[in-house]
């Protein structure tokens, strides 16, 4: 109890620095954009906290578009972001973690979400040079790739109008999407972590290695088959919603794989075909939000049989590929 105790403080204490310190920051930035001393401190607030919580909501009805041209309001509102998607835990463990120490978890999260901002942004920059980041400076089209890279993956705001990307440039939000944030954060998703144990689970099957093995460590076969069952869960939930939509909703693919992921990843953006749903598509939609809040591997468990005592059954030879 002692140690829950210490552990939920510690989690507060991350909660409420992080978002006091970002709405602080965001009050004086929106100050500086005209807001009075009432509408910058409740606009910095609230943003603060959507920020923290992943929750992608903005009190402008063009989300922080507003703010495209200002990399310090999306330089900040990113570092609350990557704070929330990151989890409390592997925040408080961040100066063991930069000396090389630590659980592997925590080594995990950070080196897989410093490739996730950077790789994506790097390719929505080349993307979307002279498309949704055309007329922009070359640091503005830095800190919105920079920016849309990070939201993207399940906070929900956009600085940019995302109805005129290139269909490459959606290939690459929807898997940014579908990976999410890390475990234990604010985020949703597969989960950074998860995406990492199937890669390394992947190399030591190409090299026929029977454990999977990273910096030095060994990964339980129990947590591989976990990784396995959300990805597959996963993807087979965004499979059917995707059906459902097109069976009961006149959508183009591309848009349809859109919502679909958006809602289970809890993104909450779109293509502007959330607007044009009957009552059936938002309740599929719905439906896609709450499975993906609770999480996949959540779900399994909810539907699956007691666990019967573990049997060994003869080996036999199985060709795949």
């Amino acid at each position: 109890r002692q140690d829950l105790e210490r552990v939920l403080g510690r989690v507060l204490q991350v909660t409420l620095w992080t978002e006091g310190l970002g709405a602080l920051a965001l009050f004086g930035l929106f100050l500086l954009h005209g807001d009075t001393v009432g509408q910058a401190a409740w606009r910095g607030l609230f943003t603060s906290i959507s920020a923290f919580c992943n929750a992608g909501f903005a009190l402008q009805s063009d989300s922080l578009m507003p703010y495209q041209h200002d990399p310090l309001v999306l330089g900040v509102t990113s570092l609350i972001i990557l704070i929330g998607g990151l989890g409390p835990l592997v925040v408080i463990a961040l100066p063991t973690l930069l000396r090389g120490r630590g659980r592997l978890h925590g080594q995990l999260v950070l080196v897989a979400t410093a490739v996730l901002v950077v790789v994506p942004a790097v390719l929505y920059l080349a993307l979307e040079w002279n498309d949704t980041l055309g007329g922009l400076g070359l640091l503005d089209k830095a800190s919105n790739a920079w920016f849309q890279s990070i939201t993207l993956r399940t906070a929900g705001f956009n600085s940019v109008d995302l109805s005129l990307i290139r269909p490459a440039t959606w290939t690459v939000l929807i898997v940014t999407m579908f990976i999410g944030g890390s475990p234990g954060s604010t985020a949703g998703g597969a989960k950074t972590t998860t995406i990492v144990v199937l890669l390394v689970a992947a190399q030591a099957a190409v090299r026929r290695r029977l454990e999977a093995t990273i910096f030095g460590r060994r990964i339980e076969r129990k947590v591989v088959y976990e990784a396995i069952a959300i990805v597959v869960v996963g993807l087979g939930s965004a499979l059917l919603g995707l059906m459902a939509l097109q069976v009961t909703q006149d959508i183009p693919l591309d848009q349809g794989i859109f919502e679909v992921v958006s809602a289970l990843a809890t993104v909450g953006l779109s293509m502007g075909a959330t607007a044009q749903l009957d009552s059936v598509g938002k309740i599929v939609i719905i439906a896609c939000m709450f499975a993906g809040r609770v999480g996949p591997l959540s779900i399994v468990a909810l539907l699956a049989d007691r666990p019967e005592t573990e049997r060994r059954y003869p080996v036999d030879s199985v060709q795949v590929g």
